[in-house]
């Protein structure tokens, strides 16, 4: 099952976990889209929700040879369309798929030092572009910074392990990065050590009033190890901080592809040995990180507004007294929840961008996400007939009913919108 992107980090022993969603619907009430009909027995992965649309991809393995569909499913008629195909020759190829408004970016690689970049009209579903692309080293991972542009990050390979030793003695950076230009075809070497070095972990992306800007996220170290440093300050004189940058998207391109270095970037937040910094998400015109203070222990989420450029505090963060509970945030759209787990039910709160205070059956499964302060999403599992597997499904409660529906599916959930399949 999944929730758009999904990762994990701790925080005072407890785990966090981020779920992360590709962008915010407004709407009035939840909607659920249950496709589930259509998929019977299918292997798909949905890679884009739209208010009218979704898209999704499937592969099949049919007369000894991989077969790739891109379709699309619209939520207004409820019918499934074919938007293109491809007969994957090499059997090991991977691919990577990014949406935009009239368009849709393949990527097939292998892991080696070469990829098919193919480029694909929504609507028609023909080819606007398909290009060879050959760097130096091993394909390590790509990300899409809009419908022109892709980063590309190589790491070191057999045939090239000396260079790569080099450059990582001088850079410090561990993958050789690239810019491609879907419109130019040209491949740019990006000559800043900073995009070199964060790579996909170290790079999200946002949107303010039409203006698109990457959050670059440079931590010195894990919080444990920066804690360790922190305790034996006396010995070390290294500058050990934490950054935020901010940039503006179409700027950075510009300044890559002519080869800048130091490129243009803002500091959001920055802490030093005594302290740290991490980003926790997005929503709207906010950046939101969480500060501590190691002397003192305290903790606490702020914010940055890209409008208006002021910082300020969203709430604080206290050690739970209760060992059953911790903090779930959701990246983006960016909300903290307060998860109390008793011995028959789950007590969840909201702290930022959120007003739920609403308790559900330990029964549903493990709480997601919480939407318009009413309606609990979970995560849930159970085992087989012959108990040998778990069937995992989702959960939905809506706190004014009191009711609850449990499917035994996979789900994808953005904004507003749960979609089951």
């Amino acid at each position: 099952m999944s929730a758009g992107i999904t990762r994990s980090v701790k925080i005072r022993g407890k785990t966090m976990i981020y779920i992360r969603y590709n962008e915010k619907e407004r709407l009035n009430k939840m909607k659920v889209v249950d496709i589930r009909s259509i998929f019977s027995k299918r292997n798909i992965e949905l890679f884009d929700v739209g208010s009218s649309y979704i898209y999704y991809a499937e592969e099949k393995n049919e007369g000894g040879h991989n077969d790739l569909f891109i379709l699309e499913y619209n939520r207004s008629t409820g019918k499934e369309r074919l938007v293109t195909n491809y007969t994957l020759e090499d059997p090991t190829f991977v691919e990577h798929l990014y949406a935009f408004e009239n368009t849709l970016i393949l990527i097939l690689e292998n892991g080696g030092n070469s990829m098919w970049l193919i480029e694909i009209d929504k609507t028609k579903g023909t080819e606007l572009n398909r290009r060879k692309i050959v760097c130096t080293g091993a394909f390590r991972s790509c990300i899409a910074l809009d419908a022109d542009h892709i980063l590309i990050y190589m790491g070191p390979d057999e045939a090239n392990a000396g260079m790569f030793s080099q450059y990582t003695e001088v850079t410090g950076c561990e993958c050789l990065c690239y810019l491609y230009n879907l419109r130019t075809n040209i491949k740019h070497f990006v000559k800043s050590p900073l995009i070199a070095k964060l790579g996909l972990q170290g790079i999200r992306q946002m949107e303010s009033h039409g203006e698109k800007y990457l959050v670059l996220l440079d931590p010195f170290a894990d919080e444990d190890i920066k804690r360790g440093y922190y305790e034996e300050q006396r010995w070390i004189n290294a500058d050990i901080r934490d950054n935020i940058w901010l940039c503006e998207l179409s700027k950075l391109e510009l300044e890559l592809e002519a080869g800048v270095e130091n490129i243009s970037k803002k500091c959001i937040a920055s802490a030093d040995i005594k302290a740290l910094a991490r980003y926790m998400g997005t929503d709207g015109d906010k950046m939101y990180f969480r500060a501590k203070e190691f002397r003192t222990g305290i903790e606490k989420i702020c914010s940055y507004d890209v409008v208006t450029n002021s910082l300020g505090v969203e709430a604080e963060l206290k050690l739970p007294e209760d060992r059953n509970t911790t903090y779930i945030v959701e990246e983006k759209p960016f909300a903290v929840f307060s998860v109390t787990k008793g011995e028959k039910e789950t007590e969840v709160k909201g702290l930022v961008n959120s007003e739920a205070g609403i308790s559900f059956e330990n029964s549903l499964g493990a709480f997601m996400s919480c939407v318009e302060n009413r309606y609990i999403i979970c995560r849930a599992a159970e085992k087989s007939a012959d108990g040998t597997d778990f069937l995992c499904g989702c959960s939905i409660y809506d706190s004014e009913t009191d009711k609850s529906e449990t499917y035994r599916c996979s789900c994808y959930l953005k904004g507003n919108t749960l979609v089951l399949y």
